[in-house]
């Protein structure tokens, strides 16, 4: 049987890596857009957040406006919601409470949602005193 020569043994026997830097490289990757995606959905959450508390917001700004009528309430929170918000809260609910002179609204529903099977809840509250007009005295 012939023996190779030590160089070309050395050329056979140095068989890199095996894939393994491919491997290391196709994890990190999956991590690395799992972690945008993530941050992505975060953002959508906060997004939908901010925009419960604005319709939460504009449902108080409706109720308390002189003169002082929480039945107005939950019609702004949906038209500002139909207007502003209908891609970013899905299946709003509305709750509006009066204690007293105060009136407060809360919107609750879902988030735009990229995490596949997943449901993100956001809420927001709002409240303020009714206004009342001053009898002419």
């Amino acid at each position: 049987m012939m023996r190779l020569p030590a160089r070309v043994r050395r050329a056979v026997d140095d068989r890199g890596d095996a894939g393994g830097t491919a491997l290391v490289w196709m994890v990190t990757l999956v991590l690395l857009l799992a972690v945008v995606w993530l941050g992505i959905q975060v953002a959508f959450t906060h997004y939908g957040k901010s925009m419960a508390e604005a319709a939460a917001q504009a449902g108080v700004r409706a109720a308390v406006t002189a003169p002082g009528d929480p039945g107005r309430a939950e019609a702004a929170v949906r038209e500002f919601i139909a207007s502003q918000a209908a891609k970013d809260i899905r299946d709003p609910q509305v709750l509006v409470t009066v204690d007293g002179d105060t009136v407060s609204v809360s919107v609750t529903g879902r988030a735009v949602s990229v995490v596949p099977g997943t449901q993100w809840t956001v809420s927001g509250q709002a409240a303020g005193p009714l206004e009342q007009l001053a009898g002419a005295g």
